[in-house]
């Protein structure tokens, strides 16, 4: 049998604090276990492997080598991109083009890269 993806993992200061960022961002509830001050939390949507968070006494220095790509549910990527940042991103690197092709490339609270493709 093949291996299966279990976690995507977030090296964090704080990971309650990152996991309710994340948990905004996909729309799925932190883990009820999880509570401040823990020092893993889990998030498990349905659909697709949990994301952990684990806290490490290093900050981030260089770019991530795996990172997550998101793309938007039911609003346009512009709106989605507004909304992210409205809950703690910032856009890192605009790949946006005019056509409507590209992508973004935001930072969550703690630094961590991810993207936003178009729909």
């Amino acid at each position: 049998m093949a291996s299966f993806i279990r976690n995507v993992s977030f090296d964090c200061a704080d990971p309650y604090a990152l996991a309710q960022f994340w948990s905004e961002v996909i729309g799925h509830p932190v883990h009820p276990d999880s509570a401040p001050g823990d020092t893993e939390v889990v998030i498990e949507p349905p659909q697709g492997p949990r994301l952990f968070f684990q806290a490490v006494p290093e900050v981030k220095i260089v770019k991530n080598r795996v990172h997550v790509c998101l793309q938007p549910g039911d609003r346009n990527r512009d709106a989605e991109v507004d909304r992210l940042v409205a809950l703690g991103a910032q856009v890192f690197a605009d790949r946006r083009t005019t056509d409507g092709d590209g992508w973004v490339v935001l930072l969550d609270p703690d630094g961590n890269e991810f993207c936003l493709t178009r729909p």
